[in-house]
């Protein structure tokens, strides 16, 4: 393979491999040009400054995508429960249950937990949220308790 290095001392100490590029070469700020054009009119301002009255609908829109994530959350929390509920009339009926569907449910609903720690959200999405992470606690615990049941059959 042939060498890209200009000269061999120039290896791998403190530039890219290969590339001969030293920091000491690298442009400095006298050997930047800046240069700035003026957007067309059908272009929107590039400001960093949000307008006044932009910024409470910011939150709101923030505050509705929390709340919108918690509700599709407490949906599939909700197909989970089903399930944990029909395993529980089947052990409490006396039969015993495969212990992987339990480990799945228990898998699942950790991941649901993960999901909602993930979701940023304030005021009522805030006590949404966690609301359901007290209930999805509280569906893991009982999850417990009928592996330990199940086990005994």
């Amino acid at each position: 393979m042939k060498n890209l290095n200009r000269k061999p001392e120039m290896g791998r100490r403190n530039g890219v491999i290969g590339l001969g590029l030293m920091p000491d070469h690298w442009p400095t700020t006298s050997n930047i040009i800046n240069v700035s054009f003026p957007l067309p009119p059908q272009y929107p301002s590039t400001s960093t400054t949000p307008a006044p009255e932009d910024e409470p609908k910011s939150q709101e829109e923030e505050i509705s995508k929390g709340e919108e994530a918690v509700a599709q959350v407490r949906k599939e929390v909700d197909i989970l429960e089903h399930q944990v509920f029909a395993l529980q009339v089947v052990v409490n009926n006396g039969s015993k249950v495969d212990g992987k569907e339990i480990s799945y449910l228990t898998e699942m609903l950790m991941m649901k937990l993960l999901k909602l720690d993930g979701i940023e959200a304030e005021g009522e999405g805030r006590a949404q949220r966690r609301m359901q992470v007290r209930r999805v606690q509280g569906i893991v615990e009982k999850l417990d308790l009928l592996k330990l049941r199940n086990s005994k059959l």
